[in-house]
Order: structure tokens, then sequence, then C-alpha cells
């Protein structure tokens, strides 16, 4: 067996100290060591900074890097970390992500023993639940579902997951999490996040991944024995309204990028899937009878539709000035 790669950890983070400082409990215990750790830091407060400050003797010589972010969101905050790092082997993790102690020495043995494999990523834990009905009606309306030992892209764009369910063995994948995604380094001198999308970026990740997987196919992985949990937080979150446009919005512009190809059916799962997110989540609302005052979800959703729909010339071109000037810090 080759010797273990060398693996720079990149956390992009802001306004979560306390997810951060977690986050790096968790990469102190790792019985096999990161040759460094960068932090890429978006915050407008020093609160980030301080924690890096305070953990830096806990750590190596150079091992806690912090690197003052542009603001410009998550797909920037990534470049940067990727452009100062040093290591032969790159992993991505949220700042509300934990580990166990052996993720990396999993990653750094798979990537030494299959020389094939470009990108690999762990066992994620989500937090979130969800019933076999809602799941076999996600599944139909082409939309987000989860399936044991599978991990997908849709024609309508959305993902299939594993999460809910143990991964049996080490399976092909058409996308990784941004969650934790490691990727060796030299493929980042042919590609790069978007930096379209902005702040945290929704899509971004499987934006980045899909690319990989119609460049090199059969060069993606998730494996059992690496064992992640990503706890969403909500600290530091949009406003709603905001979250609802980016998703969206977000959601056209990786379809019409990456996805449609001007093939019809791509295009009919596409438009199939817009319309389960409205019947989905208007069955949501009558059957909990939710008061009137909070539908206010759909008519968001119904009118991101639209204002996506209005600019639908400029997100093919890859234009997302006109909703990402109206963000604000």
């Amino acid at each position: 067996m080759n010797s273990l790669p060398r693996i720079s950890v990149i956390v992009c983070t802001r306004e979560r100290p306390r997810e951060f400082v977690e986050l790096l409990h968790t990469l102190l215990n790792q019985t096999y060591p990161p040759f460094e750790v960068i932090v890429v830091d978006d915050s407008l407060s020093d609160a980030v900074k301080k924690v890096t400050d305070l953990f830096k003797p806990r750590f190596n010589d150079g091992e806690l890097r912090y690197v003052k972010g542009c603001g410009y969101g998550l797909p920037a905050a990534r470049n940067l970390g990727v452009k100062v790092s040093r290591g032969d082997v790159i992993l991505f993790l949220d700042d509300d992500t934990l580990l166990q102690n052996d993720v990396l020495q999993a990653f750094a043995t798979f990537l030494s023993a299959h020389p094939n494999a470009i990108g690999v990523q762990g066992q994620i834990r989500e937090s979130l639940t969800i019933s076999s009905i809602k799941n076999a009606i996600y599944k139909a309306f082409m939309l987000l579902y989860y399936k044991q030992n599978k991990l997908a892209v849709r024609r309508s764009g959305a993902s299939i997951y594993p999460y809910f369910y143990p991964l049996k063995a080490e399976i092909d994948a058409q996308r990784l999490a941004g969650c934790c995604m490691c990727y060796r380094r030299e493929l980042f001198d042919e590609l790069s996040f978007d930096t379209n999308l902005k702040r945290w970026g929704f899509t971004e990740d499987v934006d980045f991944s899909y690319r990989v997987y119609k460049k090199h196919p059969g060069t993606l992985y998730a494996i059992p024995y690496a064992m992640v949990t990503h706890k969403e937080s909500t600290e530091s979150r949009l406003p709603p309204r905001t979250r609802i446009y980016m998703k969206n919005i977000y959601w056209f512009y990786m379809f019409f990028k990456n996805i449609f190809e001007n093939s019809i059916l791509n295009l009919m799962a596409f438009l199939w899937a817009l319309t389960g997110n409205l019947v989905t989540i208007t069955g949501v609302l009558i059957v909990k009878r939710k008061p009137k005052h909070q539908w206010w979800e759909l008519a968001f959703l119904l009118n991101s539709y639209l204002y996506a729909f209005r600019h639908l010339g400029e997100i093919k071109k890859r234009n997302l000035d006109f909703f990402n000037k109206q963000l604000k810090e």
C-alpha cells in the first residue's frame, strides 16, 4: 500500500463559533491527524478568530491557520481555502459537522488503496426524520428522497441520499455532500467551486461534485466506515424569504447548467419536481391545519418560481446578478 496522503482540512464558517469549537475537538481527537486545518471565516464578528487563536496551542505549529474570507459566500471561501492549502488531499467540512475519531484515517487509507478515486465521503448521519409515505411521495415527484446504498442525481436535479439507511458497502456516487467531502488536490487544477453561488451557496456541493462525476465517471465514492454527524445548525440562517428564493433560483441554475442538456425528458422531470414542491407543501399546510398566517412559505415558493421563470434567460446564460445583487451582509 502507498504511504498515506497528507490531508488539508478546510472549514468555511460564518458566525458559528459554538459549532466550530465542537468540530475542532473532533479534529484534535483524530487517530490520523490532519496535515493542516485552514479556517476560512466569512463572519462579520471576530468570534471565530478568537476561537481559532484559543485552539492554536493545541495543534502543532502551523497546523491551525486562520484566513479571513472575502464575504462572497461558501464557494468563494472553499476556493480560497484550496489556494492557500498545501496537502495532497483536501477535506471540506461544514462548521456544524462532527467526526468520529477515525474519519481522516479512513479517507487517507481509502484514497491510498484506490488510486482511481478522485473523491470520497463518509456515512453521514442527519438529524432530520422522514416517514416512508413522505419518502415515496418525494420519489414520485422527482424530488429528493432516500434509498439505501444510493447517492445519485435525478433528472430533475434533485438527489437520492442513503442517509436514513446504513451503508452496507463502499458505493459509487454521482455527487458528494458538502458537509464532508474529500478530493485529491490535483482535481483543483481543472475545476473550482462556482462563485455565482453566494452566501451558503445552496446546491454548490452537487454542482461541483456532479461536474466531477460527468468529467471523471466512476471516481466518486461513499464509504460506510467513516462516520460523520451533520447537525445542521440554525445559527446564521438566512431570513425565510431569502432562503426559499435562493434554494429555488440556485436549483434552476444548477439544473440548466448541469442537467438539462436540451433533453425534453429532463425538462419534464424538472417541471414535475417544481409541481411536486407546491403539492407537498400545500398538503402539509392542509393536513396539519396550519393557520393562514403560516402559509407564507407557499407564497414565497410560488413567487420564487415566477421570479426564476421571469429571469430564465439570464439563468441559462449563467448570470445570477439579478438575484445576487439583492443579497446583503
